[in-house]
């Protein structure tokens, strides 16, 4: 009997406590979902008088393209973020994007030039019927010489503002890119 309760006071209990103890543990912590990596932002402009122009932003090059367009013209406009950091395994970003349209907005911020643009007709929408500007209209005006601020805004606090500070949210890319407007 005294050998009971030693091995009772020795392993028994302090194996009951750790049951115990792990068992009553606190719940595993929530994933935390990673920003997706966006190294490329490709804009392409469709017009019916002209042929297609593809303009691309990328981490790994120089960027020196530019954005030619003319005067009193309208273009559909359209937006793609790609990962292109494997080669062997490019991953079109965009398709997430329309997938938690609620949570992304695209905006376009021109400065040097006026260049209004709308949705187009087949841009994504929200839940609440917001456009999420994947696919726009852009109507040029007079020539000049501007630059288009283009950014991908992840969880906005609002999808009606005129400036990036205005959405809110955080910047899950930005781009500069010269804009060009000929005659």
């Amino acid at each position: 009997m005294k050998q009971f309760k030693f091995l009772q006071k020795t392993f028994l209990l302090p194996l009951l406590a750790a049951t115990f103890l792990i068992s009553c543990s606190p719940e595993e912590p929530e994933a935390i979902l990673e920003q997706e990596l966006i190294t490329t932002v490709e804009l392409t402009f469709t017009s019916s008088s002209e042929e297609d122009q593809i303009v691309r932003w990328s981490t790994t090059s120089a960027n020196s393209e530019s954005i030619t367009l003319k005067a009193n013209s309208e273009y559909q406009v359209e937006i793609a973020f790609y990962d292109e950091s494997d080669p062997a395994d490019i991953e079109d970003i965009t398709e997430e994007v329309i997938e938690e349209a609620d949570e992304h907005q695209v905006f376009y911020e021109f400065s040097g030039v006026t260049i209004p643009f709308v949705q187009g007709g087949s841009d994504a929408l929200d839940e609440d019927q917001n456009p999420v500007f994947i696919n726009t209209v852009w109507s040029t005006g007079e020539i000049g010489n501007g630059v288009v601020s283009v950014y991908l805004i992840h969880e906005p606090t609002t999808k009606a503002s005129t400036t990036r500070d205005g959405f809110g949210g955080e910047t899950d890319v930005a781009v500069d890119i010269p804009l060009v407007v000929i005659e």
